[in-house]
């Protein structure tokens, strides 16, 4: 069943069949996707021990309302494609919006902080024109998740919830659950190679699909690759396929992940080794694994075809 949030059709809510209620499992976990930015958005929210499905069902279906308003506000006002946007504007020598709009100036902050964080290998223009993509939908997830999400978690709501879109993922547990989220990173050279994604319990993905998985509880993962949207990113290097990288904030994540495809493996790990406790999943052109960091709770074989 598809529910409009309101008259605009490209703003929807659907209500998946596949919701999680196994009654092996004492969890239940309601499931909502947004769909903006051209990718679907998944909201997962987990119910505490002593909740109703009836409950969580309201609970997620408000939160669900409240991020696509916001996705699709983030999306009218970034998008590179929308002649009317503020980077089209922008694009075009208008600047104003730097003035005019704070979040647009955040996010115009965060780009020349991960420019230089990265000595260059994150860099918001592409093809010579402003373009912040590259940390915008990480950026749009995670401000969702701490303003929607993040309450309703501390205040004992829920036990645990989780935003992710396009490879980028944001979870939080309450700190009295032992709840995990599991996270599947994909193979992007499988047939059916798709998105990151999150299972509370297992990986719905053959081994030759999911090449790692990742357990977390409050955090962030960012994937990037050019197997779904080609070359948009600038590199100076073509030895990896995707990088995925784990981080307490998305933002941070996204812009180490997007650095990684742009610089290579090699400069990548110089980039990072000051800060010691990254971790990451690379994958090479010639389809073998790196892992940096510490890999105690990555699972998989460190070759494939």
């Amino acid at each position: 069943m598809i529910r409009t949030v309101d008259d605009r059709t490209d703003q929807r809510i659907d209500n998946p069949t596949d919701d999680i209620d196994n009654t092996d499992n004492p969890w239940i976990i309601r499931s909502r996707v947004v769909h903006a930015m051209t990718v679907p958005f998944t909201i997962q929210i987990v119910g505490m021990p002593w909740q109703s499905a009836e409950d969580l069902d309201g609970m997620i279906d408000t939160a669900a309302t409240r991020i696509a308003n916001h996705l699709h506000s983030v999306e009218t006002r970034f998008s590179p494609f929308n002649a009317r946007s503020l980077v089209a504007c922008a694009r075009r020598g208008d600047w104003s919006a730097l003035l005019n709009d704070p979040d647009f100036a955040e996010v115009y902050a965060l780009c020349t902080q991960a420019k230089q964080l990265t000595d260059g290998a994150f860099d918001p223009m592409h093809d010579g024109a402003y373009d912040p993509t590259g940390i915008v939908k990480g950026w749009a997830i995670q401000r969702a998740h701490e303003r929607i999400l993040m309450p309703l978690v501390r205040s004992e709501r829920c036990a645990a919830a989780a935003l992710g879109g396009g490879g980028d993922i944001q979870t939080a547990v309450h700190a009295d659950s032992d709840f995990q989220w599991r996270i599947g990173v994909q193979n992007p050279f499988a047939v059916d190679a798709g998105t990151t994604h999150t299972d509370a319990e297992h990986t719905a993905t053959s081994h030759t699909a999911t090449l790692r998985t990742i357990t977390l509880r409050n955090g962030a993962v960012a994937t990037s690759g050019t197997y779904r949207r080609g070359e948009h990113i600038t590199r100076t290097a073509h030895d990896l396929a995707q990088a995925t990288v784990v981080d307490d904030h998305l933002i941070f994540a996204d812009m180490w992940a997007t650095a990684a495809i742009s610089a290579g493996e090699r400069r990548f790990r110089e980039l990072t080794d000051p800060h010691g406790r990254l971790l990451a999943v690379l994958v090479r052109a010639d389809h073998t694994i790196a892992t940096i960091g510490d890999s105690d709770s990555l699972t998989a074989a460190d070759r494939y075809r």
